[in-house]
């Protein structure tokens, strides 16, 4: 791994991979391939005010690679951008990322950039703690940046509402921090309902993370959720349809309703959710399933 200048590994939420190891340079030819991110904030241009340093890495770490070897541009995002539309988004990104392999982390993002590869996403089901549960709520979600991809004015209407309602409600990262990654396994493992506010993210990793640890997945139904997720048996949408029109929120009244439902007066039935949500997502999640994936790619690259 290149060391970033702009943003450290954050070891209090995720340990460093035993094997990866830090650099500070790019060596050419020492390398059969690389992988390089992007996501919405990549679009970079001082000139327009735009100083998230996503972009300018990016760009510096393809020019220091050249054509030495293949690149692999994971996309972790969807084109909605908090300062321009998605069709200059997506021309930007095309741009910059011209003469890679783009990898989408959903279809339905794959279907809004218009071009790429999807990988889903695979985890160890082992590294999570499927503990016995306490009564509430929980959410993982960044509290800054990509407003108009993440729409947190429907986590924030529903929050309001459930405070009102008494329902016991975490955000992590907001209102509760920890020092390590097991802290935060256990306390994810406790928790009876996992609610997903998202409107425009790919695959978020902390709901399949809910997944493998039993809790009661609540989520919008966008990014191919819907695909996996069926409503009142491996987990809950807040919509039984996907809402396109940016305008529109998802019912967070309905939402609440559910939530307070499941948390104080029907906490068995969270339970027996919870544990079809764990199945499903051992069926479809696991890291030999990522595992796969990659390597298919990486075959089909002429990599292997």
């Amino acid at each position: 791994m290149i060391l970033n200048p702009y943003r450290t590994w954050g070891t209090s939420h995720r340990p460093f991979p035993d094997n990866a190891r830090w650099v500070t340079h790019f060596e050419k030819g020492k390398y059969d391939f690389a992988i390089l991110h992007v996501d919405q904030q990549s679009v970079y241009n001082p000139e327009m005010g735009d100083r998230i340093h996503k972009g300018k890495l990016y760009m510096e770490l393809r020019e220091a690679i050249g054509d030495d070897c293949p690149i692999i541009t994971i996309n972790h995002m969807t084109p909605f951008h908090d300062k321009y539309d998605s069709p200059f988004v997506v021309d930007f990104i095309k741009k910059i990322t011209k003469g890679t392999t783009m990898i989408c982390n959903s279809y339905t993002a794959q279907k809004q950039w218009g071009w790429g590869k999807v990988i889903t996403h695979g985890m160890n089901p082992e590294e999570w703690f499927d503990l016995p549960k306490e009564p509430r709520c929980v959410t993982v979600l960044s509290p800054a940046g990509m407003e108009k991809a993440y729409r947190r004015i429907f986590l924030t209407t529903v929050q309001r509402m459930l405070k009102e309602m008494g329902v016991p409600f975490t955000w992590v990262g907001v209102d509760r921090k920890f020092n390590n990654f097991d802290e935060y396994r256990d306390f994810l493992g406790r928790s009876l309902v996992f609610f997903m506010p998202t409107w425009q993210s790919p695959r978020p990793r902390a709901r399949t993370e809910a997944m493998f640890s039993g809790c009661c997945v609540v989520s919008t139904p966008y990014q191919d959720a819907d695909t996996f997720i069926k409503h009142g048996k491996n987990g809950f949408l807040t919509s039984q349809s996907v809402i396109n029109d940016p305008r529109v929120m998802d019912n967070p009244e309905a939402t609440a309703n559910l939530i307070k439902r499941l948390v104080l007066k029907e906490p068995e039935l969270a339970l027996k959710i919870g544990q079809e949500g764990k199945k499903t997502a051992n069926k479809l999640f696991t890291n030999k399933q990522f595992e796969d994936q990659w390597y298919k790619l990486l075959k089909g690259l002429n990599i292997l």
